[in-house]
């Protein structure tokens, strides 16, 4: 038989949805793209009716096998978009999350009408948050990203350098080696306990633990983050992070025990608060 794009794209989505893929059709087109060289999927339906090669259609089988087997489509092709910018992600670095960009947003339209301040994004990851806040601030801050992980650290380097943007990143287990006063700590840290359930198996098969679970309860990074960023933020300054569902009751309450005052918590698309933003008082 020969295949066209069409028709194994078809016959991919049928595999994936089998497999238990929650967006069949999305990761087909994404790995036949990436197997074909194509900027974008638009091309894929533009040549809807051309025929492929067999080396082609083997390369593609290949991918397809992977993602059948949990493999998350991010680490089969080594990028993923985010905030519209597209990021290195490897195996050991966590994938960066579309609900994470609200992250970004909450931050961004406090920092944006404003110059020279120091933001820390703390467990940086592949360096998306940090990045992205340099790219939409235009350079005007001074941005640094820490994280505990060498791997991490490496590929967000790389994402800086590729994209442009100034970020400085060092090794850091959360605000221990930040020897100064900032202004802004944002973090997107682990949040989810070890006993939870609800947790993708292709997530914790193939993403690092490091960056996703938080002990028994889910909030022992947190709550470490929290009091540190208490000590080392300036008069004014605030701490913006991200928390599962179900657990903003509680993060706001860890915030107001540690003297941050008019905390509030944003919801993301989904109506599930996400995202919550403490300001330590001025003296």
């Amino acid at each position: 038989m020969k295949w066209t794009i069409g028709a194994l794209l078809k016959r991919a989505t049928e595999i994936l949805r089998e497999r238990g893929s929650r967006s069949p059709r999305l990761d087909a087109e994404l790995l036949l793209s990436y197997s074909l060289g194509f900027k974008s999927r638009v091309e894929l339906y533009t040549n809807f009716d051309r025929p492929l090669t067999e080396e082609e259609v083997e390369n593609y089988r290949k991918l397809i096998v992977r993602r059948a087997k949990g493999e998350p489509v991010a680490y089969i092709t080594g990028r993923k978009e985010f905030f519209g910018f597209s990021f290195k992600v490897e195996r050991g670095v966590l994938i960066p999350r579309s609900e994470t960009e609200l992250l970004v947003e909450v931050v961004y339209e406090r920092v944006k009408d404003k110059e020279g301040l120091k933001i820390i994004d703390v467990g940086t990851g592949s360096g998306c948050i940090a990045i992205s806040l340099c790219k939409l601030t235009k350079n005007k801050h001074e941005i640094i990203g820490v994280d505990i992980s060498e791997k991490a650290l490496k590929v967000a380097k790389e994402n800086a350098e590729n994209l442009s943007c100034p970020v400085e990143f060092k090794k850091s287990n959360l605000l221990k080696e930040i020897n100064e006063k900032v202004d802004v700590v944002v973090s997107n840290p682990p949040y989810i306990s070890f006993d939870d359930k609800r947790v993708d198996r292709e997530v914790v098969k193939f993403e690092p633990a490091v960056a996703l679970f938080a002990g028994k309860t889910g909030f022992e990074v947190i709550e470490s983050l929290i009091k540190e960023a208490r000590e080392k933020l300036k008069p004014g300054g605030f701490i913006a992070l991200e928390f599962g569902e179900g657990q903003g009751e509680r993060v706001k309450e860890l915030l107001e025990e540690r003297g941050f005052k008019g905390v509030k918590i944003f919801k993301d698309l989904s109506g599930i608060d996400r995202v919550a933003l403490g300001v330590k008082e001025d003296v």
